[in-house]
């Protein structure tokens, strides 16, 4: 019926709880939409959240004009921010979110911080300060502060840098710390602990998440220290640092130091999260405290070396990593890990060829710090984590006895035997091994392998799923058809054998391992995804499904035939007349 109010029928919970997601502006402007709106029902819904898109005006207009357009408009929002502050039912709200955006990071640096006078920093005027000034925001529980500019985008496969950090600071003192369990900040120039502080107290956080930040080593785990109940610690494209904190990024206003002092002796960073049980640290730089962060810094330079850090994290069940292979190490193991993403990116600067490191071994001592976990992911080059000799994988290859899952995202070169043996290394590891999937990439060897290159061939390669896979597994033949009959042609009894393989025998395959993926590009009957599957066919004794996806979907309606075919003539099964497993398309 034309001009029925429906929403006027819904319950105010339900109501609240929408408003409580919605902008400030959009909340208040939903008392024109319903009779029983009239009554302000958003400012009961316990959120301000403050959102704006930053004008940069600096293009086409003369200095003075652009300096009253940008800050008049930086007023007005303040003003309407510290109104939607006031509004709020019962003096004080749960949630408050500020949201900005812009291309300019340098808009954004003035929006938050400048004097429209002098255009150098100002307390007074920085906008940040103000609204957690405000009273509404004292007793806040979740507190978001996101500025977003050009340089906070997602990264691809590298570390952040120093050059494209952080447009605000912030310490301590402004958060509502009895109160808060959630601190989300993107593009903070650092969180830290005013000097004079008494002992901090952060009695119910148990979420924190950095995006896009630079934070001293010392001021975070002062943090961490004060919230007992910290459960999840996210540090995302953030620069960790561990240099002194009279450098030129740690002095306030008045001069003065508002970090605690680093501990002195050289040796291992360390980090603690003693309540964490999800741990994430993607993109992150760690910096050494003889390193001295000055903007003007020339990527040229002395490099900053890949530092040691040991985590303390004994309650921790889901860690991610995505970054260089850093010697990272636990102590204590976490006994009751249950989930491990590693996702290593390719170090492509020349600055890092340290002959000193041994990469191989830097590997396999972080992994053997996950030997509880039951699910792990793995991103990584598999040449380079083929252990060759006996008493080296003696050494070196630990036991992950309660991996269940494991998920090996594999660039291989045209080493196939060393990317097949670093395969049968973590088989070796994995002795309960139920469900193991495996998406191979080759790596382009015609193409230079600098930074850029790197960070296309992986995004291709590994993020592509939603693509068509014939149209992203180009095959080099001349039409559908021909590449249909290459696959038509495929004999498996002429598929050799993988020696780091096929000669050995692995627990998991002959008791546990009953689900097997493979993804991979088909180019000839030789390729490592062809022997992978001849393999698994032949030797995994309890296997009850194998999927697979090598770009056609015609290879795997023939594979089942030709592997009925293959096994009945192999000896490897005894008696067993065909394969008891289904042949099935892998799905994205």
């Amino acid at each position: 019926m034309a001009g029925e109010d429906r929403l006027s029928g819904l319950h105010d919970d339900l109501l609240r709880r929408v408003l409580h997601f919605a902008p400030a502006k959009e909340a208040a402007s939903t008392t024109a939409l319903s009779r029983r709106w009239r009554t302000a029902l958003w400012r009961s819904s316990g959120a301000v959240n403050l959102e704006t898109c930053v004008q940069n005006y600096r293009h086409g207009l003369y200095s003075s004009t652009r300096d009253e357009a940008f800050y008049s408009g930086r007023d007005t929002f303040v003003s309407a921010a510290l109104a939607a502050l006031d509004a709020a039912d019962g003096g004080h709200v749960k949630r408050l979110t500020l949201r900005l955006s812009d291309r300019d990071d340098t808009a954004l640096d003035d929006f938050l911080n400048r004097n429209r006078h002098s255009c150098y920093e100002d307390s007074e005027h920085k906008v940040v300060d103000v609204l957690l000034s405000h009273p509404a925001a004292r007793r806040a529980e979740e507190l978001r502060l996101v500025a977003e500019g050009h340089s906070s985008e997602a990264y691809e496969d590298r570390e952040i840098c120093w050059s494209q950090v952080g447009v605000y600071r912030l310490t301590l003192d402004f958060l509502p710390l009895e109160t808060l369990r959630v601190l989300e900040l993107t593009n903070c120039k650092g969180l830290g602990v005013p000097k004079a502080a008494a002992a901090v107290a952060l009695p119910l956080l148990s979420s924190l998440r950095l995006r896009h930040c630079v934070q001293s080593l010392g001021s975070l785990q002062c943090i961490i220290d004060a919230a007992p109940v910290l459960s999840a610690v996210c540090l995302e494209s953030v620069q960790i640092d561990d240099h002194d904190i009279k450098d030129y990024y740690y002095i306030d206003d008045n001069g003065e130091e508002i970090d605690p002092p680093l501990p002195k002796e050289d040796g291992l960073l360390g980090l603690s999260c003693p309540a964490a049980t999800l741990l994430v640290l993607e993109r992150c730089m760690w910096k050494k405290k003889d390193y001295m962060p000055h903007r003007n810094r020339s990527d040229n330079e002395k490099p900053v070396a890949l530092v040691a850090a040991e985590i303390h994290a004994p309650r921790l069940r889901r860690f991610r990593y995505k970054g260089l292979l850093r010697p990272f190490s636990f102590s204590p193991q976490p006994p009751e890990m249950e989930q491990v993403d590693l996702e290593f990116f390719p170090d492509t600067d020349y600055r890092n060829n340290d002959p000193d490191r041994d990469l191989l071994a830097t590997f396999w001592r972080l992994v053997r710090s996950f030997t509880s976990a039951k699910d792990m992911k793995l991103s990584i080059k598999l040449e380079a984590i083929a252990v060759v000799s006996k008493a080296r994988q003696a050494e070196l290859l630990p036991a992950f006895s309660s991996l269940k899952r494991l998920e090996l995202h594999g660039v291989h070169g045209e080493n196939v035997k060393k990317a097949a043996l670093g395969i049968a290394n973590l088989l070796r590891c994995c002795s309960v091994l139920r469900d193991l999937r495996i998406n191979l990439t080759t790596e382009d060897h015609h193409t230079s392998k600098n930074h850029e290159h790197t960070r296309e061939f992986l995004k291709r390669k590994f993020r592509s799923s939603r693509d068509n896979p014939v149209d992203r597994f180009d095959c080099g033949c001349d039409s559908e058809e021909g590449h249909d009959e290459a696959i038509s042609s495929v004999a498996y009894d002429e598929v050799s054998e993988i020696p780091a393989l096929s000669r050995r025998s692995f627990e998991c395959l002959q008791s546990s391992l009953s689900r097997v993926g493979l993804q991979f590009r088909f180019e000839k009957l030789n390729c490592l995804g062809v022997k992978l599957i001849k393999f698994f066919a032949e030797n995994a004794m309890v296997l009850e499904e194998i999927h697979i996806d090598s770009g056609n979907g015609r290879f795997c309606r023939d594979v089942r035939r030709k592997i009925e075919t293959c096994i009945t003539h192999s000896s490897k099964r005894g008696n067993q007349e065909v394969p008891r497993f289904a042949v099935l398309t892998l799905k994205r």
